[in-house]
């Protein structure tokens, strides 16, 4: 019995123990265990068309997984989430969405945690709706089109597509859309929401082979104008795609001033010039030239060409300030004219009291500032505008208001040249007990004024007036700070600014001659700035009468630019224009100050010496010079000396002088053809 017991618990022992290391082998690491018979490759997520989904709150969505293994491992997997806040996720990879945000989604190989897949989940608007520009499309081989989708709702929270190719022998699509045909067949591109919501549009694309192309040949090229330009007032350019023979009487050249009208006024051409019978140069003749902002055609009737343009000023932006200086209470009425046309405005920054309107009458903007000041003090107002022809404007108004029992000096500005030296008046004060400048004295602060300046300003006049040698200075800007006192209360002062702007300056000088070539002592002359928003000089002018300086005309206090030089004869009844001229700086401190001649102009005149008649009276036989000639028959003046210049013609002339205290009508009959002349003067009684 004792032995058969034993037997027994030998027995259990054994099976025991044979228990126990089985189930030591059955605790081997879990990993170890599934990678035992081979390797885990990829872990991917099959239900998806990109590693992202978009859920609404309270929705599921269950990943299908698939592992790539090699031999026997094992294809399991286990799920994970990143924000149980924001998506929770089950053993069979069913996601649910929590709240609004981003969470990441693990799927992970049981046999391999190094492998897995990761997908990001955003609780928020899902796409229920993918559409694209085109369901159908044919293409040839080798070309490209792009399709565009669009998502709806807008406000969906990834807008992105994935895009796909039912077959890529056919046709090829990249990220954005791209399709290239590649060759003959029928394909699909299909556009998948890229958030999970399995949202798809698709466009079915037939490709073909592209059509055999036939040479087209090139046509001739028509006979045209090519282009008309204008170089100045008087001179044209055109040119034509081919070669023509045309002369001077083969071309009209028409303007007009509106667009709606018609072309009336007609040009007289002067001569044409070409080197290549492509490009001509037109010269216009006469009194007339051409205007700007007209309506510019010129014709070829014989070839049934033309071309129009306009000839348009050039446009400008300025800059500019003014000073406004009102007693309290003092009614306002300023006005300023808006550019050129049409013009848009703001205005800005006004005293207490000051309105503004725009008036618009024919074609023009006029601003108008009106109203009473009605606070002491010192305003800045902006003006900014833009007329139609592109000018754009920028003016600050400074407006001083004063009540008449303090003194008050406006401050301004003076623009000079480099050429030149001048005297300025003094900066105008208002207030206290005075009404005229000088009613006040004057001074110069100079440690608040700017030491170039002071170098070469005085006072002169008791202090009405500054002396400056703008030649001294370089171009740039200088201020002089001027203190004002009352005459009869000394107690009352007030200071005030006197900028001084120095530009650069310039000279131009040309000869005049007669028709014979010698120096005409008679004559009018312009010149006219094309900048005519010029700070300094925009147009000079002069009638000399027998004091030309030997047909000379210089005029060295111009602003630094281009001029255009209209020179005729003292009546003004034949005369020409040079156009483009630049301004020359003068050479100081040389033997030469101005070396440079830049126009040289013949006026078709004969001088004409008047003597007196041997049978006048007694009383005018000793008559040093006469009245203003008058032409009889149209009234030009043709000077007061006893040389007059005047065109091939007849003519007849006449004036009154006063001699001891009676009048006396002398006329003059001559005949010019082609040389100078001698006239006699007669007295009719």
């Amino acid at each position: 019995m004792k032995n058969g017991r034993t037997t027994m618990i030998k027995r259990i022992f054994a099976v025991t123990l044979a228990f126990a290391v089985a189930v030591s082998i059955l605790t081997v690491p879990v990993q170890e265990a599934y990678a035992a018979g081979g390797k885990v490759k990829t872990v991917a997520v099959t239900n998806l068309p990109a590693k992202q989904l978009t859920l609404k709150k309270g929705k599921t969505f269950t990943l299908k997984s698939k592992v790539t293994v090699t031999r026997k491992a094992s294809k399991k997997v286990t799920y994970k989430t990143s924000n149980k806040k924001i998506a929770t996720v089950n053993a069979k990879g069913k996601i649910t969405a929590k709240k609004k945000g981003t969470a990441k989604i693990y799927v992970i190989s049981k046999a391999d945690k190094k492998k897995k897949c990761t997908i990001t989940v955003t609780v928020g608007t899902p796409v229920t709706k993918v559409k694209l520009n085109k369901t159908k499309s044919t293409m040839t081989i080798g070309k490209k089109q792009t399709l565009k989708a669009t998502v709806t709702p807008k406000k969906a929270s990834s807008k992105a597509v994935v895009w796909k190719s039912s077959n890529k022998k056919v046709a090829t699509v990249t990220s954005k859309g791209v399709v290239k045909a590649k060759k003959e067949g029928t394909v699909t591109i299909t556009a998948t929401a890229k958030d999970g919501s399995g949202k798809k549009a698709t466009c079915k694309i037939t490709v073909k082979k592209a059509a055999s192309i036939i040479p087209i040949p090139t046509p001739e090229e028509p006979l045209i104008v090519k282009s008309l330009n204008i170089a100045q007032p008087d001179l044209l350019t055109i040119t034509l795609t081919k070669q023509a023979a045309l002369t001077a009487s083969d071309f009209q050249v028409w303007a007009k001033k509106y667009e709606s009208a018609d072309y009336l006024k007609q040009y007289t051409i002067g001569q044409i010039t070409t080197t290549d019978s492509l490009t001509y140069k037109i010269k216009l003749t006469g009194d007339s030239v051409l205007q700007k902002n007209s309506y510019i055609k010129v014709v070829v009737p014989k070839l049934n060409l033309s071309r129009e343009c306009i000839y348009r000023d050039e446009t400008y932006t300025i800059e500019k300030s003014e000073t406004y200086v009102y007693k309290l209470g003092d009614s306002v009425d300023k006005s300023q004219t808006l550019g050129k046309g049409y013009s848009n405005c703001s205005v800005s920054g006004l005293p207490a009291g000051v309105k503004y309107q725009i008036k618009t009458a024919a074609a023009t903007c006029t601003l108008k500032f009106n109203g009473n000041v009605t606070k002491q003090g010192k305003y800045t107002s902006k003006l900014v505008y833009e007329d139609e022809l592109g000018n754009k404007f920028s003016m600050t108004i400074i407006w001083l208001v004063y009540d008449g029992t303090e003194l008050l000096v406006k401050d301004a500005e003076k623009v000079l040249t480099t050429a030149w030296g001048t005297t300025l008046p003094q900066l105008k004060v208002y207030g206290g007990n005075g009404t005229d400048t000088s009613d006040y004295t004057y001074e110069i602060l100079r440690e608040e004024s700017d030491s170039a300046a002071l170098a070469v300003s005085s006072l002169i006049n008791g202090g009405a007036g500054i002396q400056v040698s703008s030649p001294k200075l370089s171009t740039g800007t200088y201020k002089l700070r001027i203190r004002a006192t009352d005459k009869t209360d000394t107690s009352m002062t007030s200071t005030g600014t006197l900028t001084l702007k120095i530009i650069e300056g310039g000279y131009l000088q040309g000869k005049v001659k007669d028709a014979n070539g010698d120096p005409l002592t008679s004559f009018q002359f312009t010149m006219k700035n094309q900048n005519e928003y010029a700070e300094y000089t925009d147009e000079v002018s002069g009638r000399w009468n027998g004091v030309s300086k030997d047909g000379v005309i210089l005029m060295d206090d111009l602003e630094a630019g281009t001029y255009d030089v209209a020179v005729s004869s003292y009546s003004g009844t034949v005369g020409t224009t040079v156009y483009n001229l630049k301004t020359q700086k003068a050479a100081y401190g040389t033997d030469d100050v101005h070396p440079v001649w830049s126009f040289d102009v013949t006026l078709p005149v004969y001088k004409v010496t008047i003597e007196l008649d041997p049978d006048v009276p007694d009383a005018v036989k000793n008559i040093t010079g006469f009245g203003n000639w008058q032409d009889v028959s149209d009234g030009s003046y043709y000077g007061s000396t006893k040389t007059v210049y005047l065109e091939n013609g007849t003519h007849h002339l006449t004036c009154r002088k006063s001699i001891s205290g009676e009048i006396y009508n002398f006329y003059l009959d001559v005949t010019v053809n082609g040389s100078n002349t001698t006239a006699y003067a007669y007295v009719k009684e």
